[in-house]
């Protein structure tokens, strides 16, 4: 267990509250809010990689086109045409922390597109 965190009290009190009125232990509304904290903040460096992967782009696309690239802290730290085999190394390498592996294509991003139904509406 970790050691205590000091918290706002009017803050603890919400969340004690906010427990109450959702049949849970504190504990799990804690619990639940920090692991919604990590996903966000997971997302956040994911989102960070991708910016300096097409930053980094053109390079990696004359270097390594088709294959797979790893980008952690900016920077490219490894490549392969097997994703997992890549994968794996980068895990061995750096642990569980969030890296950004993706194929290096012709454009840096995809573009999907989305229909939209639509409504008709009959006389």
């Amino acid at each position: 267990m970790l050691a205590q965190v000091p918290m706002d009290a009017k803050l603890a009190e919400s969340l004690q509250q906010v427990a109450a009125e959702r049949g849970k232990p504190l504990e799990m509304v804690m619990n639940d809010l920090a692991r919604q904290y990590l996903r966000e903040a997971r997302r956040e460096v994911i989102r960070q990689e991708v910016q300096h992967y097409q930053a980094l782009h053109a390079d990696l696309k004359a270097k390594y086109l088709g294959q797979h690239v790893a980008i952690h802290e900016g920077r490219l730290v490894d490549h392969d045409t097997d994703p997992m085999a890549l994968a794996h190394r980068v895990r061995q390498r750096f642990g569980y922390i969030p890296i950004l592996i993706t194929q290096v294509r012709e454009q840096p991003m995809h573009e999907y597109r989305i229909r939209s139904p639509r409504v008709v509406r009959s006389a």
